[in-house]
Parts: structure tokens; sequence; C-alpha cells
């Protein structure tokens, strides 16, 4: 069951149960209130109806030397005549025998129903079923009771002295009561239906109105699960669904840049894989290629010098890889610790390094280092440093120039190594520090290069927190600079 139902159906449940409730209890406090008057209005009436006929009756006492049921009709009579019209109906007992009676209703537990012309003669226990008549002289009863479907207020006492055994009992139809009752209930039950289902209605829209974000969540994050890490939910409401979207929404820029970055993680592993796969197939095959020709053909031997010679050097090939690659694999994981190294010295030491490259093209290097120290790891620098200039001796003709100049623009200390080489262009740019890749592929191979170098750079500049940047033209030479921060 969706929330909106949910919440939809404990919303009309409470409403229905608070609604009917307090709607029986008002129907209730109205019927109560009519009660009352009409009780206080019946007990009113008759206690004007008996005291008019004790009146009457004492009045014509001494005219009789005793009042008999003939006597007794006669005067009451007239009141049951008159008061019948208003529904209400008048009996009169002396003692327990009935002496008139204009109650239109058989009455349960009677004999029989008296007319208005008879007289109290019949026998018989005319109170059984009469709890309105079972009263003691001085006592007064007021009973409801339904005859015949009809509702009716019995109101019974008896009459003063000398009259004391006669009985008088009111009797008013109050059905029109139960029937207010009846209908006020009906109407109840009439009026919860229909404000049931305006309400539904209302109720409804407001909490799918109220509940469409959470629904535009949930698309979002389907479409996110399938994979499309670009998809954002868009919420304009202030409210805690709003800023729950926000955070849904920041949580999706984060797991789309961590999906983004595992994802170039992984094609730069693949990458790097497919390249030594590559770099290394070529001098294996070369290896087993001249080892072979040695084994099994029939050479001179100048012949088998050169082949040993190719052996040696795709051997080297292979080593400097491997040299590069664990240079590699303990940089991603290493601490430094800096202190003041002597950038001349480092120079220095690579351009001995590097003698028998720079003699062969007979390369000029010129320098102009006006910062001669810089913080950093000597071991780091002096790798590094080795890797940029032979990169720029490798990428020049005959007589080329490589120019290194250090200097300081006031924030940071900068080391830069130009040349004036055969350039790269910008999509070459773009690769440059991609490991294996090399710009003019056949002549890193015939000096053993491995397409590591820039790489390798690289990731020294972070470890020294440096910035390294490459510029470059086809045709014009390349710039590399590193922009160390000053302590």
């Amino acid at each position: 069951m969706r929330f909106w139902q949910k919440a939809f159906l404990c919303t009309i449940v409470v409403f229905l149960v608070a609604f009917d409730l307090v709607t029986f209890l008002l129907v209730k406090k109205s019927y109560s209130l009519n009660r009352e008057n009409i009780y206080a209005l019946a007990e009113n009436e008759r206690n004007i109806i008996q005291k008019s006929l004790y009146e009457r009756l004492f009045n014509i006492s001494g005219y009789y030397a005793d009042l008999n049921a003939d006597n007794l009709k006669m005067y009451v009579s007239p009141y049951g005549a008159y008061y019948k019209d208003q529904k209400i109906y008048m009996e009169l007992y002396k003692g327990n025998v009935p002496v008139y009676s204009n109650f239109p209703h058989t009455m349960e537990g009677s004999s029989k129903n008296l007319p208005e012309n008879s007289i109290g003669n019949s026998t018989g226990n005319s109170m059984e079923g009469r709890p309105e008549l079972d009263i003691e002289p001085g006592q007064k009863s007021t009973v409801e009771r339904t005859v015949g479907g009809i509702s009716y207020l019995f109101i019974t006492g008896y009459l003063g002295e000398p009259f004391s055994d006669l009985k008088f009992v009111y009797i008013k139809d109050i059905q029109d009561l139960t029937d207010y009752r009846n209908k006020m209930l009906n109407y109840a039950v009439v009026i919860s239906v229909i404000v049931s289902g305006i309400l539904s209605v209302l109720i409804i829209a407001m909490l799918l109105k109220l509940t469409a974000p959470i629904r535009k969540l949930n698309r979002t994050a389907k479409e996110i699960a399938d994979g499309h890490y670009q998809k954002r939910v868009e919420v304009k409401s202030r409210d805690e669904i709003g800023e729950f979207a926000s955070n849904f929404n920041a949580m999706a820029d984060s797991v789309e840049a961590h999906i983004r970055k595992l994802s170039e993680l992984t094609e730069e592993r693949q990458r790097f894989i497919n390249n030594l796969a590559h770099e290394m197939r070529t001098p294996v095959t070369a290896i087993i290629g001249y080892a072979e020709f040695l084994k099994c053909a029939n050479y001179s031997r100048e012949e088998g010098i050169k082949a040993i010679d190719y052996i040696i050097h795709q051997g080297e090939r292979m080593k400097n890889m491997a040299s590069k690659l664990l240079d590699l694999s303990r940089l991603n994981n290493a601490d430094i610790e800096l202190e003041t190294v002597d950038v001349g010295e480092i120079i220095e030491n690579v351009e001995q390094t590097l003698m028998q490259s720079i003699n062969e093209k007979k390369v000029n290097i010129t320098k102009d280092l006006q910062v001669t120290e810089i913080e950093g790891d000597k071991d780091l620098m002096e790798s590094f440093m080795q890797n940029v200039i032979e990169n720029a001796v490798r990428a020049l003709p005959a007589g080329g120039k490589v120019e290194i100049k250090t200097y300081d623009n006031g924030k940071e200390s900068i080391l830069s190594v130009s040349d004036n080489g055969m350039g790269m262009s910008e999509d070459e740019l773009k690769k440059i520090f991609e490991p294996f890749y090399r710009v003019d592929k056949s002549r890193s191979r015939a000096y053993g290069g491995a397409g590591l170098g820039l790489a390798l750079c690289k990731r020294i500049c972070e470890l020294h927190n440096a910035e390294m940047n490459i510029t470059s033209k086809p045709g014009a030479g390349t710039r590399v600079e590193a922009k160390f921060q000053k302590q």
C-alpha cells in the first residue's frame, strides 16, 4: 500500500470516528434538552388539569352522598374531550378500579380498553403491565413507554384529601420527540456520508500534491539506479521534503562524481594494462626471435654480435620499464620529507648521467639559475629533472638547444626546462601524462623509452604540492614548468 493511501485511510478513519462521535453527542444533547422541556411542559399541564379536576370535584362533593363512577366520569370526560385533539389522554382510577379512560390503545395487562362512556366495573388486575400505576398514595410516577409503536409519557398521581383514593393518569403522545431523534440521527448519517465523500476527494488531492515530491524522488532514484547518474529531482518546496530533495541531489552529485572517478580510474587502469602488455610484447618478441636466431641459424660473428646487442638493448628497455613502474607504485603511497635541495647540483648530476645522449646529438644546454635552492626531496627532484631533460633531448634534432631556468615570482619558486624540438599538438598534450603514452613511439623505442617519465614527473610534483604545466607547439618546441610553493 502506498504512503498516501495509508495517510488517507488513517485520516478518514480518524475523521469519521471523531465526526460521528461529536454528531452523536450533539444529537443526544439536543434530544435530552427537548425531552426535558417536554417533560417539564407535560408536568405543568398535568398539575393544571389535576388541580382543576380536584377543585371541581371538591365544589360538587357537597351535593352527593358518595361520588360514584358515573359522577366521576361526568366531571372527568370534558377534560378528556378537550385535550384529546392535543394528543393528551387521561385515565382515572378509584382505588385500582378504572373509572375513565380515553386512551386509544389497549393497555398491556388490562382486561380491556375502557370506552369513554364505560364505568369501571371490570375485575382483574388492571395494573399488570402498567408500571406507572404501581404507586402508593402520596407518590407520583413518570414513565415513558411505547404502546402500539408510539411513544407516550405517563404521569400518575393521587388527588388530595378528601379524594385520596382517586388516581389520575396523564398520558401525552411524545412520538414527535422520538421521530426528531431518529431524523437527526438519519440526517447525521447522510451528512457524514456527504462530508466524508467531499473530504475524501480533498484529502486525496492534498496528499497526492504533498507526496508528489516523494514520487519524483522515487522515480529519480530508480533512474539513477538504472545508470542515469546525471538525473536530478526538481523540488521547489522549502519544507522538510524540499530539504530532503536538496540533500538527495547533493548525494546524487557525490555518487556521480565517484562513479565518474571510478570509471576514469578503471579506464586508465585498463589502458595501463593494455599498454603494458603491448610494451612488454615488443621486447619479449625481439628477445625470443634473436635468441632463436642465435640457436638455430648459421650466422657470422658480426651478425651474432648484432643479435646479442639487440637482446641486451631490449632487456635494458624492460629493466627501465620495470624500474619506472616500481617508482610510480612507490610514489602512489609515499610521504616525503622536505629538505633544502641545491638545484645546481641536481642539474649537474643529471647532465653527467645523460652525457652520452647529449654528446651524441651535440645538444647545447644553457642554464639561468636565479633560484639555487628549493624545498623538496633530493632524490625525487633529481628523478624529475632527469626525466624532463631526457625527454627534451629525445625530442631534439642534432645540434638542438635545451634551456634550464629557475626564478622567483614572489609566491612560488619556478623551475622550467625548454627545448626547440619537434613539439606536440593539443591532442597529444591532453594524453602526455598517461602511462606508456609516447608522442614519437619509434624515437622513444630507439632510446629505450617506455612513456612513463612524465607520469612519474607529475606524481613527484603532486607529492611536493607543486603545479606542473606543459606548453608546446608542433615544430616550435616544448616548455615544462613546475611551480613550487615557498615555505
